[in-house]
Parts: structure tokens; C-alpha cells; sequence
């Protein structure tokens, strides 16, 4: 424009600035406009969900951005938009039936789940929120994948399920409790059964305090789950609702901030039960061995000391703890440690309990010992000894003494018939020539006295072996046959009999009591001239006797000439070797009767 054409008209100039200030306002607003649409693609083709617009009456895609495609299985839009019809798409044709009508409804449908299948078959869940253009026939919206989402949500509906499987069927009592009042929430079948109640229903509602035996307890557990938040194995004893005591091990977890504790609680009456069973047992158990007097030791298998109770003597009641943890190899020699070794590996071996006796050397004096070895579990051996010095005293001394009564008895019986032996076949070579009868009465006589050593020779030898009548029955059957060989053989009547229920003795006690019995039986054949012996066997529960009884011409018992004569010490001896009581009860004229009593093992 000119200068003069502006001065010259105003109207036209005003005109011209009008247009030109409605080009820039259109200009600015254009490429706003171009800015938000570039900003809009830019989001509409980054989109991490899927953007789309579908035809109203059929479904067909009309425009879809790249996340849509790929939802789908697409690599681009263009391979999806006027190709397929969105219906081919729902692996259920009722969800997009029933979307559509709630869109033509509202005009709108929000967070609405279905499952989708991908072109390739794949099947992914979606949500999706729409929107309805019924003017222009067409819907708007945006899609996202949660498959994940419904798959975390199945797994924990999965696991809500299993949960809840576990709370009913669970085997051990599970609560849910207020903490201010102790009103229980939520329990489970088990804790209903627990307290005495049918159903959970029952006691749900109720105040648990009244079911502490001790309601201090219960206050108590509160104190530590405020401290610490947590009860672990808390035992105590709770009341059913017929009042039936029972114990509980429960653990509780607090949650302070929505004022409730969660717990299980187990009944363990049967574990409490056997505690103070297996208590008393061990109470009992300490108190039997505290009332042992033999000590014990328990040994590993190779030789070492676990433990003693009491002390092993060799190692000294008082300083028995240095001894623990020692070997057989540093409490003893060698040799005796290699023989003790040996017993506790045939011990473990054999599973057998092994019964030994060995010697010590104990301050100057040798101790002798019966040790009984048996096998206790984890390859040990129990060994229990006890000191037998005195009864090996007894039995030297015993021998000593048995070897003495037969130096005795052949120097009474052998020696002076060998010496009559001798003294009458001297005799009788004096008077071969000179006076034969008389020589041949010597001889006779010498003969005589050979078959009457002969015969103490053999009752010696029978002394020292079990009689011959009992090495085939028992103490009764060999009475009975004895009484019945004398019976047959004398004009003496002989009687025997057997009183109560019989039952076996020991054989050393078997032995004795018929010795002392055929003694007897001799004596009273021998000096009484009875007309009938009585022999009786009487068993007692708690006592066995044997009794001999004539009707003969008896003696003075305190006569001791006739004791001496009659046997008696050597039944006396008998008698006590035996523990037995002997009676001997006998007047001149009334008979003679002998009696001893042994009591039953």
C-alpha cells in the first residue's frame, strides 16, 4: 500500500488491517491446532495401551494405534484397520453383545474386562474403557493387556482357596482375637473342637479368657506380644466348655494396628502326659540307681568312658569326673585293656549280655569283680561291676575246707583199711608154713578189707559227682527211687511221700538236702532197728522240708559221741553250706526225727 491511499481512505485502510489481523488469528490457530494434533498422534502412536475406533453396526476397525496392532498380534495398524471385524476377536461373542448394549445405554463403558484371542490364537485378557459417537456410528476407546494382572488374581484366588482349605482342615486350632477384650473373631473347625464346640459358628463371639484354667496366663502372653509382637510356644492349660482340662502350645502374632492377635494353639495333653510319665520314670530310674551299690559305666565301642554312676572303685568315687572321656588303654595295663576291649566289642557284636569276672590290683590288696556288660544304643555298652572279693574268699576257703573233709574221711576210711591190709597179710606171710588155717583166715580177712575200701573208694568218688539218682529226675523222683530200693532190700518198712505242689529247686540245693537225706536214711538203717522211715517231702509256697522219721530205739542228741557217730556234723555242714535249717528231735525208746528246711529261692 501507498501512503496516499492510506491517508486518503481511512475506511479502507481499517478494512485491511481487520482481514489481515483474522488471517494471523486463523494462522496462530491453525498451527495450534497442528501442534495438538502432532502431540495427539505422538501420544496416539506411543500409547503402552491400545487406541481404537470401531464402526457402531458392524465392529469393523476404522483406526487403531501401533500397541492395538500388537495386542493383537499385528506388527502395524495397517494390518489391522477395514481387515477384520472386531466380534472375530472375543473368545466369548456374549461379552461384546453385552459391552454394546451397556454402551447404548450409558454412551459409555468403563474398566470392562473380557478375554481376547491374538490373530495366532492366543488367549489374553484385556480392559478396556469406551466411549459412543452415536451421531457419527462409531466408538471410541482404549484396550489393555492384564493378563497378568488375572493371573496374579487367580493364583491368589488360587491360594486364598488353598488357604482356606488349610484353615478348616487345618489339624490344629487357628484364631483371629480382639486385643482389648480378648473376643474371638474367627476360628477354625479344630479350635471349636478344642474347646468342647460343634462349629466354629459357636464360638465365635466369645471372650477366650474364660478358657485360661489361669487367666494370669492369658495376661501374661498379652505383656510379651505388646513387647515383642510375637508369642512362640507358649504352653498352657485351657478349659473346655464342659470343663474338661487340656494343655495348649499356641503361638500368637499381634497386629497392634487394626487391634487383633492371630495364633494357632495345638492340644498337647498327650505330649504333657507322657512328659510326666517319662519324669517319674527318670525320678524312679535315678532312684534305683542311686540305691545300687555296684558301680556303672557306660563305654563306646572303642574303649571310652562316656559316663560312671558311682564311680568304677579303681577310679575312685571321689575323682571320678577326671576319669571321663579316658580310654580302657589309659585307665589300665595294656593286657588287661585288650581283654576288656575284647568284651565290649563281642557285647556289640552279639547284642548278648556278657557276664565276666577279672581281678584288680586296688591300694596293695586284690579285688575281684563279676562284671555284667550289656548293649545300650549308639554302639555303647553298659558295664556293671560287682565287687565279689568275699565270696571268692568263701569259695577258696570252701574248697580249702572240701579238701580238708576228704583228707579226713580217707585217712579215717582208706588209710586204716590199706594199714589193716597190710598189717594182716604180714601177718598171715608169718604163718603160711607154720599155721596154714590160720593163715588162710587172715587172708580171708584181708579180702574182706579190700572190698570194704573198695567200697569207700567208690562212695569218695561219689561224693564228688552229682548223685547218680538225680542225674536223670529230680530231687522227689530220686527219693522216691531210693526209698523204693532200701524198701525192697530190708525188712525195715519204708514210706515215702510227697506234700503239696512241687517245684524245681536249684541243683546245688537238689544235691544237698538228698545227701543229707540218704545220711539219714543210713543212719536210721544202720543204729535205729525201727520197723518203719517215713520219708516225707513237704512243699511250701515259701518253704521246702525234708523229713526223716523212725519208730527206732532214738538217742540223746546231746550226746556227743553219738552225734559223732551218727553222721549229724556231716549233715550239720551240709545244712549250713545250703542256708538250710537242720532239726534233729530223738529220745531213747521213741524214735528219731530229722528234719531240714530251705527256703524257696
Amino acid at each position: 500500500w501507498s501512503n496516499q491511499a492510506i491517508f486518503n481512505d481511512q475506511g479502507a485502510v481499517v478494512e485491511i488491517l481487520s482481514v489481515g489481523n483474522d488471517t494471523t488469528q486463523r494462522r496462530q490457530a491453525e498451527e495450534a491446532l497442528q501442534r495438538s494434533e502432532a502431540k495427539f498422534r505422538t501420544i496416539f502412536e506411543n500409547s503402552q495401551v491400545g487406541i481404537f475406533r470401531t464402526r457402531l453396526s458392524d465392529g469393523l476397525l476404522l483406526d487403531a494405534n501401533q500397541r492395538h496392532a500388537n495386542l493383537f498380534g499385528f506388527d502395524s495398524p495397517e494390518e489391522i484397520i477395514g481387515l477384520e471385524h472386531a466380534t472375530d476377536y472375543y473368545v466369548n461373542p456374549s461379552d461384546r453383545q453385552q459391552f454394546l448394549e451397556l454402551l447404548k445405554r450409558d454412551r459409555e463403558v468403563r474398566s470392562y474386562e473380557a478375554q481376547m484371542r491374538k490373530r495366532d490364537g492366543t488367549v489374553f485378557w484385556v480392559l478396556f474403557s469406551s466411549y459412543l459417537n452415536a451421531a457419527d456410528g462409531y466408538i471410541e476407546g482404549v484396550i489393555a493387556d492384564i493378563s497378568d494382572r488375572k493371573q496374579a488374581e487367580e493364583a491368589l484366588q488360587r491360594s486364598e482357596a488353598k488357604f482356606r482349605a488349610i484353615f478348616e482342615n487345618s489339624q490344629v486350632g487357628i484364631f483371629r482375637t480382639r486385643l482389648s477384650d480378648g473376643l474371638i473373631l474367627n476360628a477354625n473347625q479344630r479350635l471349636a473342637n478344642l474347646l468342647g464346640f460343634d462349629s466354629p459358628e459357636e464360638i465365635i463371639g466369645e471372650h477366650c479368657v474364660g478358657y485360661f484354667v489361669t487367666p494370669s496366663d492369658h495376661q501374661q502372653s498379652i505383656e510379651v506380644l505388646k513387647r515383642d509382637g510375637e508369642v512362640r510356644s507358649y504352653e498352657v492349660q485351657m478349659r473346655k466348655r464342659d470343663g474338661t482340662l487340656f494343655w495348649g502350645l499356641s503361638s500368637s502374632y499381634l497386629n497392634a494396628d487394626d487391634d487383633y492377635i492371630e495364633g494357632v494353639i495345638a492340644d498337647i495333653s498327650d505330649r504333657k502326659q507322657a512328659e510326666a510319665a517319662l519324669q517319674a520314670s527318670e525320678a524312679e530310674l535315678r532312684a534305683l540307681f542311686s540305691a545300687i551299690p555296684d558301680p556303672l559305666c557306660i563305654f563306646t565301642a572303642k574303649g571310652q568312658l562316656v559316663c560312671t554312676i558311682k564311680g568304677k572303685p579303681s577310679y575312685g568315687e571321689s575323682h571320678r569326673e577326671k576319669y571321663i572321656g579316658k580310654t580302657l588303654h589309659q585307665l589300665h595295663a595294656k593286657e588287661q585293656a585288650d581283654e576288656f576291649l575284647s568284651y565290649i566289642q563281642q557285647v556289640l557284636r552279639t547284642q548278648q549280655v556278657l557276664t565276666v569276672e577279672y581281678s584288680e590290683w586296688i591300694a596293695g590288696r586284690e579285688i575281684w569283680f563279676s562284671a555284667r556288660i550289656a548293649p545300650i544304643r549308639h554302639e555303647q555298652v553298659i558295664w556293671l561291676a560287682r565287687d565279689i572279693t568275699l565270696q571268692k574268699q568263701a569259695e577258696a576257703a570252701s574248697i580249702l575246707e572240701e579238701r580238708n573233709r576228704m583228707a579226713r574221711e580217707i585217712h579215717d576210711t582208706l588209710a586204716q583199711i590199706f594199714t589193716g591190709i597190710i598189717i594182716h597179710a604180714r601177718s598171715a606171710s608169718n604163718k603160711v608154713t607154720v599155721a596154714p588155717e590160720k593163715a588162710q583166715t587172715l587172708l580171708t580177712q584181708v579180702l574182706d578189707l579190700a572190698r570194704s575200701g573198695l567200697t569207700e573208694a567208690r562212695r569218695s568218688v561219689e561224693a564228688l559227682r552229682r548223685p547218680y539218682l538225680l542225674e536223670n529226675g529230680n530231687l522227689q523222683d530220686a527219693l522216691r527211687r531210693l526209698a523204693a530200693q532200701l524198701d525192697s532190700s530190708l525188712t525195715t518198712q519204708v514210706v515215702y511221700e510227697v506234700i503239696g505242689t512241687t517245684y524245681p529247686l536249684s541243683s546245688d540245693l537238689e544235691n544237698n538236702l538228698f545227701r543229707i537225706g540218704q545220711e539219714a536214711l543210713t543212719n536210721a538203717i544202720k543204729h535205729a532197728k525201727a520197723h518203719e522211715i517215713r520219708i516225707e517231702l513237704v512243699y511250701k509256697p515259701t518253704q521246702c522240708s525234708l523229713r526223716i522219721k523212725d519208730d527206732g530205739q532214738g538217742f540223746e542228741v546231746e550226746n556227743q559221741a553219738m552225734r559223732n557217730g551218727f553222721g549229724l556234723i556231716g549233715m550239720t555242714e551240709r545244712a549250713e553250706r545250703i542256708r538250710a535249717e537242720l532239726k534233729i528231735q530223738s529220745n531213747l525208746g521213741q524214735g528219731t526225727e530229722i528234719m531240714v528246711s530251705i527256703d524257696r529261692e
